[in-house]
């Protein structure tokens, strides 16, 4: 995976934070997904616009996780949002 990437919220795409999760709605689809602190915490620095390789430097300062674990959750997360459509690669640039 590019940790160089940046990702931008599908626009039918819609959230809620609730305590330590947020729920992901994407409307044209129906699809609903929820995540956990960790989870939440990816899907702010993705809707900002962060690089992957930003977030995943971001976490390892907030989390007490090792390195490569979160190399795999971070990018099995963001395959996960991809593939559900919640999410999509910015273009170079954009």
């Amino acid at each position: 995976m590019d940790f160089s990437a940046r990702y931008q919220t599908d626009a039918e795409v819609t959230f809620q934070r609730l305590d330590d999760a947020t729920v992901i709605v994407h409307l044209g689809t129906g699809r609903i997904h929820h995540t956990n602190l960790t989870g939440s915490r990816i899907w702010e620095l993705l809707a900002e616009g962060r690089s992957l390789a930003d977030i995943y430097n971001t976490l390892l300062g907030e989390f007490d996780v090792p390195p490569e674990q979160l190399r795999r959750d971070l990018e099995s997360f963001v395959q996960e949002l991809s593939s559900e459509k919640m999410i999509c690669a910015r273009e170079q640039g954009a």
